[in-house]
């Protein structure tokens, strides 16, 4: 039986799990991920693909929070198959299913991502995707792999080479040989005599095991090298060259250049290494006062104001390391963070990311439509309805955007308490596109 068919099952045996009982449920118990994910189940069936996506998403962070990753899993699985080209979906699975150690999987995914010409809207959101996607896989190469491709195609060679020097140890470790060796002969190609590419190549060559595909490569590097008649650089690179050929292991050294060689050979004779300090020793610990038994009221008020400390206090490091590392430029990983932010209640500070993130063309609308969603969520219907108003005005996206955000719109005005107001817009939009997701139950009800 399959995903969708076991919540069918469940929904037919429990009838008086409407629309309005299950939104209860959620709102008793909002952080149970099995009551929104029977919620968004059951708006997916009633034509609200939005609405449940929402529900989905939101029982998806639950579970990962709860620990349950493998129903987080199964959760986003299903949103894909209603969204499949989500790439925060895809971000979201292949992080997952990384740190659940199903490899695997996890690479099948990336697979299926890179295999999709037509999955984002510009290089350099794909490059962007794959180098998140390499944070989460640590031991695989394929994401670098896939930069690389990225980068040689916008004739960026020498960013190309940093990629793959980083992708080697990943390669060896996995076995990935002849990825590797398909991109870096690729590049060896395209270099033509530019012999700042060329170098790095000829050691990332030995560092694999294949010293007949490199050191040609190298003496074409000493030989450009002698041409240019520093005597110093050329008896570098003849010495470097010589302790290759006699067994010098360019691997077990981790150099992608002959300054860095040779650096590396003269390390045993010039590095002098300090002894360790001996540990100091453990300081006389003070005895605690005996305190008084406090009831379990008290206790238990004092705990909740601690963990409210600690992740006031875990949040303000967070910003400061967003605020430092990230600032405002990379735009969508800022978007990201509001995302999260929202997940986790923290609607003040999503509202500060989204604000930011729809600066950027391309998240223009998404984020605009998360912040409307956010501010809602704050009972500020005035705010949200100004930021979808604003969309209307300056979006070119076109006309299926367009009625997108004009539902969005007439939905917050039905939970504002403007149902006239409402009901005109979808029945503007149930005459221009006729059974437009849930407009006709709406207009009925």
């Amino acid at each position: 039986m399959g995903f969708l068919d076991s919540f069918k099952k469940m929904f037919s045996s429990q009838e008086q799990d409407d629309r309005v009982s299950l939104s209860r449920k959620v709102q008793a118990s909002p952080n149970d991920p099995q009551a929104r994910q029977k919620l968004g189940i059951f708006q997916m069936q009633q034509g609200e693909v939005v609405e449940g996506l929402d529900q989905l998403a939101r029982a998806a962070v639950l579970y990962e929070k709860d620990g349950f990753a493998s129903k987080a899993i199964a959760v986003l699985r299903q949103m894909q198959k209603h969204d499949p080209g989500n790439n925060d979906f895809q971000k979201w699975l292949i992080r997952l299913l990384a740190h659940e150690g199903l490899s695997s999987d996890a690479q099948a995914e990336l697979r299926k991502v890179a295999s999709d010409p037509a999955r984002f809207t510009s290089e350099d959101q794909r490059l962007d995707f794959f180098r998140q996607t390499a944070e989460f896989l640590k031991k695989n190469p394929l994401p670098r792999l896939y930069m690389c491709d990225i980068l040689r195609s916008q004739k960026k060679l020498h960013e190309a080479v940093n990629e793959l020097e980083r992708a080697v140890p990943q390669t060896m470790s996995s076995g990935m040989y002849a990825e590797f060796s398909e991109r870096l002969r690729s590049v060896v190609n395209q270099a033509d005599d530019d012999l700042v590419v060329l170098e790095p190549c000829g050691f990332m060559w030995l560092a694999v095991g294949m010293p007949e595909e490199g050191l040609p490569i190298l003496d074409r590097v000493a030989e450009a090298e002698s041409v240019k008649g520093d005597p110093v650089r050329e008896e570098t690179v003849r010495g470097v060259l010589d302790a290759i050929r006699g067994g010098w292991n360019v691997a077990t050294a981790g150099v992608f250049s002959f300054t860095e060689a040779a650096r590396k050979r003269a390390e045993p004779e010039t590095l002098r290494v300090e002894p360790p300090a001996a540990p100091a020793s453990p300081e006389p610990r003070a005895e605690a006062p005996e305190e008084e038994p406090s009831s379990p009221t008290k206790a238990a008020e004092g705990g909740y104001e601690q963990e409210e400390s600690i992740v006031r206090s875990a949040l303000g490091r967070l910003q400061a390391k967003v605020d430092e590392e990230i600032g405002d430029t990379d735009l969508e990983a800022r978007y990201n963070l509001g995302i999260a932010y929202k997940e986790m209640g923290l609607l003040d500070e999503a509202v500060t990311e989204f604000r930011m993130a729809m600066r950027k063309p391309e998240l223009f609308v998404g984020a605009g439509s998360l912040l409307a969603d956010t501010l809602a969520d704050r009972a500020d219907f005035d705010g949200a309805l100004a930021v979808l108003e604003a969309i209307l005005a300056a979006s070119t996206a076109g006309e299926d955007v367009e009625r997108d955000v004009r539902y969005h719109k007439a939905v917050l005005l039905d939970h504002a308490g403007r149902p006239d107001e409402a009901q005109e817009i979808f029945r503007d939009i149930q005459e221009k596109t006729p059974g437009y997701r849930d407009v006709e139950t709406r207009l009925r009800t």
